[in-house]
């Protein structure tokens, strides 16, 4: 039992990361992130069409039961991630290095309706468990979009993991079908620890949105950029 993914990143690697945001902002001395990843049922993406024969719920009812089995998974593994991250903590504390366990997710506010404290996305792909995709997503080889993320920062002295040099997204060309929804707009190019990546410019989010517009591809009743991304079919 425990994260499906592990990877470390030190300190250095945080360069440019928004004022306030930095390790050593949130944990004075940091010197290395830890960040753990579980992954997330393609199953539970592609419940749009559980109980479609019901002789009991409306249509009302099934809206209410696919958004509560997305809730279900999504709150069960930040809370898992949540509890691996503070023994990590816990852990190293023990070792005798500071640690500060963070939240899973955020919290409601800001240009697209939430706040974050830390990036686990960034953190993630600086400690070399993926790629940033086109969909602002973090995509691992193995499980592509369809993970969850928590990070431990800590003072201890780790040795970081190197980061993936070859993008893991298939691309505009390749693929793209993330691209076919309004929530993204042009193609813009991102520098993350001096790694540079293309990603779409998120003009929206309609993650929770049962409606979101889907042209032309099966979509997953929530998340269609967790679920129609074709890399990482290990989370079929």
């Amino acid at each position: 039992r425990g994260a499906h993914i592990v990877g470390v990143a030190s300190v250095d690697r945080f360069e440019g990361a928004p004022n306030g945001h930095h390790p050593e902002d949130l944990l004075p001395s940091a010197k290395s992130v830890v960040v753990i990843g579980m992954r997330y049922f393609q199953t539970i993406l592609d419940n749009d069409h559980l109980c479609n024969d019901s002789e009991i719920l409306s249509e009302e009812n099934l809206s209410s039961l696919r958004n509560f089995m997305f809730r279900f998974m999504y709150d069960t593994v930040n809370s898992e991630m949540q509890v691996i991250g503070i023994h990590i903590a816990h852990f190293l504390h023990e070792k005798g290095y500071s640690s500060l366990p963070l939240p899973s997710s955020g919290w409601a506010g800001g240009p697209l309706g939430r706040h974050g404290l830390f990036s686990h996305r960034h953190a993630a792909m600086l400690a070399g468990l993926g790629t940033i995709g086109l969909n602002n997503l973090l995509l691992t080889p193995k499980y592509g979009p369809r993970v969850r993320l928590n990070s431990v920062i800590t003072t201890a002295p780790l040795t970081p993991d190197p980061i993936l040099e070859e993008q893991v997204c298939l691309g505009a060309e390749k693929c793209g079908r993330c691209l076919k929804t309004p929530c993204f707009g042009e193609i813009e190019e991102w520098n993350v620890g001096g790694k540079k990546m293309p990603v779409a410019k998120l003009l929206n989010c309609n993650g929770l949105d049962p409606g979101c517009p889907n042209p032309g591809e099966k979509l997953p009743f929530i998340r269609y950029c967790w679920g129609i991304c074709p890399v990482g079919q290990m989370n079929k």
